[in-house]
């Protein structure tokens, strides 16, 4: 984090989800925009269909000098598309289902509080520097994701909940994983990873500079952040600003054996069993095995609970990448 002097006023987007915290989002953004034009900060509401793109092009031009988001975790990940690798920073105004991204940041979880905490942020000039993720594979553009990229049964869960219109908050993702758990059958994946500083106890094979691993898991998460889905405690040590990706590998194949590791998600416990590795490496390419069963179908990749593409992907922790504003 670094603190600059007083900047003035600033061209400042901002988009929300209208539809969150049970349509709160609207009458917190209309807060954020009031707040901010008092503060003498000039604000155009990108929000709408075409948002995401509007904010990624006049970022892209240096045309705003800050981006602020007014949502869940899925804004923020609109946000860091249209931020990440710019410069420009990003303000976040959690009014969301899980909020994932703005506790691991300490920001405040009062969509009011947060309000001020991004005024007074603009009006210091200061900002924290974290890394993102960027996400390619070979028939999408490149992609930014803020907290984790999923790609087993967890993306299956983020899949499911994103077509749940209830219950509403967090329990919607409890209740989606138990409903994947119920259709559960482990998938085949190929993994090479770059740049390893801890295996995490998993056996890997290959070119020690590019190690791959082979074999069923329930689960695939190469993570920036240490809990997503609400709450849930994914890789409990990852942080946020080490230029690492922490990748979890759960090599479980019996619907039971992936019950049972769910409860312990919520604590990061999970990772205290020998069927569960957490290995920590630059970047992962995942990519379907070659030894599943003819007609296997694996989930489509999710980013911050958002949809990214079908396997395969790299995913690649960028140092810095993402400015977020802060004002501590």
């Amino acid at each position: 984090m670094s603190a600059a002097a007083r900047t003035g006023a600033h061209h400042v987007g901002l988009v929300v989800n209208p539809t969150a915290g049970a349509g709160r989002g609207r009458v917190i953004a209309t807060v954020a925009t009031d707040r901010l034009r008092r503060a003498g900060h000039r604000v155009s509401d990108l929000s709408g269909p075409d948002g995401a793109a509007t904010a990624a092009r006049l970022a892209a031009r240096h045309d705003l000098e800050a981006l602020v988001v007014v949502g869940g975790d899925g804004m923020v990940h609109l946000g860091a598309g249209a931020t990440a690798g710019t410069g420009t920073p990003l303000g976040v105004v959690p009014v969301g289902t899980g909020n994932d991204f703005a506790a691991v940041l300490g920001l405040p979880d009062d969509p009011l509080d947060a309000v001020d905490h991004v005024v007074a942020a603009l009006e210091h000039g200061t900002r924290r520097a974290v890394d993102a993720i960027e996400v390619t594979g070979p028939h999408d553009p490149p992609r930014w994701v803020a907290g984790a990229v999923s790609a087993g049964l967890d993306a299956a869960v983020s899949a499911r909940a994103l077509r749940m219109r209830h219950p509403r908050g967090p329990a919607r993702y409890t209740v989606a994983a138990l409903a994947e758990l119920a259709r559960f059958r482990a998938w085949d994946y190929r993994l090479e990873l770059t740049d390893v500083v801890d295996d995490g106890g998993l056996a890997l094979a290959g070119d020690p500079g590019r190690p791959t691993w082979q074999g069923r898991a329930a689960m695939v998460t190469a993570a920036n952040v240490d809990r997503i889905g609400g709450g849930i405690r994914v890789t409990p040590h990852a942080r946020v600003d080490d230029g690492l990706l922490d990748v979890l590998v759960a090599p479980i194949t019996s619907r039971a054996a992936a019950a049972s590791i769910f409860p312990f998600m919520y604590a990061g416990t999970h990772v205290r069993r020998r069927d569960v590795h957490v290995l920590r490496a630059r970047a992962v390419t995942i990519s379907p095995g070659p030894d599943a069963e003819p007609g296997t179908v694996w989930p489509v990749a999710h980013g911050d609970g958002e949809a990214l593409s079908a396997l395969p992907l790299t995913a690649r922790a960028v140092p810095g990448a993402l400015q977020v504003l802060t004002s501590a």
